[in-house]
């Protein structure tokens, strides 16, 4: 994989750095010290203005678009020129390159114009390559980027779609036990609250503590729970340590929210809603099993949050690290869910 940034930066500069060094110990190998100097930088300049002009100007705008006849036209104005003006400068500067100078021969305009030419071509070809390399690179990062960015999208839609059900649902409990004149209404209204803060801003963190999650469900399970002025058969059972384990925020609560809204705990004297939360070593596993009347399995039909909506944000945050399975077995809906995770990459929620 190549660099990119500030690391590609420094690495062409070595690069750069180290020919410069080279050229310049060849040459004062058999030259003075000044005129090494000369014949490195003006070497130096060249074959910057060769690759870089090749690699940003040619292959970007030519060769990738692929307008092939223009760049064969231009390269070959711009291999050839240049290789023409180095040797017109190092005859009018020197006199000729520094092995005409070190044996006395007669400098040859063509001799060192095929040299030149030669020298480049590779240059030019190794300019070529490296920069389509470093684009294809570039292209995939981009891709990576978008395919992020749709995801999050994704994502924040999904999301979306929880608050307002969620809101609904629950104002229709407070509804229900103010219409009962229930005593401990206004409480519900600081219970929904909380709620509602966790949904709206909690819910747009990447993770939060399971516990925080956990907290909700109870939360949720007791407003459920002041409409009804009986205590309703619901239990929530915990096994293992939760501390430490984060979790896609609103994950779990829509499971919970399903169970009540289509389960009978109010009209069915058998009726009952069992909730049992197990965290493993890299892996939580939550079930879900309650009774309910098929006759409210419409209920989703018209603005409603299913299963759908959490499968489908299981394979955006949790693609092939999770099992959902939800059916009715004799009279009982149930659902579970298994997500595995690696502990030592798990991030702690904020």
């Amino acid at each position: 994989m190549l660099l990119s940034g500030r690391a590609r930066l420094i690495t062409h500069l070595t690069g750069w750095t180290f020919v410069f060094v080279s050229f310049f110990y060849l040459f004062s190998q058999v030259r003075p010290p000044g005129e090494a100097l000369m014949r490195t930088v003006m070497n130096l300049a060249f074959m910057l203005a060769l690759y870089y002009g090749n690699a940003k100007l040619l292959v970007n705008r030519y060769l990738e678009p692929g307008r092939y006849r223009e760049l064969i036209v231009y390269l070959l104005l711009f291999w050839l020129g240049m290789a023409a003006l180095r040797t017109w400068v190092e005859l009018n500067t020197f006199g000729g390159n520094v092995f005409v100078a070190r044996t006395g021969m007669q400098p040859s305009w063509v001799r060192m114009f095929v040299v030149y030419s030669i020298s480049y071509f590779l240059l030019l070809l190794f300019s070529t390559l490296y920069q389509l390399v470093e684009n294809r690179h570039a292209l995939e990062l981009r891709h990576r980027e978008l395919e992020t960015r749709h995801v999050e999208a994704q994502l924040n839609y999904l999301k979306a779609q929880i608050n307002p059900h969620f809101l609904f649902n629950t104002l229709n409990n407070i509804y229900a036990a103010a219409t009962l004149q229930h005593p401990r209404t206004a409480d519900m209204v600081l219970r929904l609250s909380d709620l509602l803060r966790y949904v709206t801003y909690d819910a747009q963190a990447g993770k939060v503590p399971l516990d925080r999650e956990i907290e909700q469900i109870r939360a949720y399970i007791d407003l459920f729970e002041m409409k009804s002025e009986q205590p309703l058969p619901i239990g929530f059972t915990i096994e293992g340590d939760t501390a430490g384990v984060s979790i896609e925020p609103v994950l779990l609560l829509p499971l919970v929210e399903n169970a009540l809204k289509h389960g009978d705990l109010d009209v069915n004297p058998a009726a009952f809603l069992h909730l049992h939360l197990k965290c493993l070593p890299g892996e939580i596993y939550f079930e879900i099993k309650n009774t309910f009347s098929p006759a409210d399995q419409q209920k989703d039909e018209v603005g409603g949050v299913g299963l759908e909506n959490i499968r489908r944000r299981l394979e955006l945050n949790y693609p092939d690290r999770h099992a959902l399975k939800a059916g009715e077995n004799e009279g009982v809906f149930e659902v579970t869910l298994s997500i595995t995770y690696d502990e030592n990459k798990m991030p702690a929620g904020r």
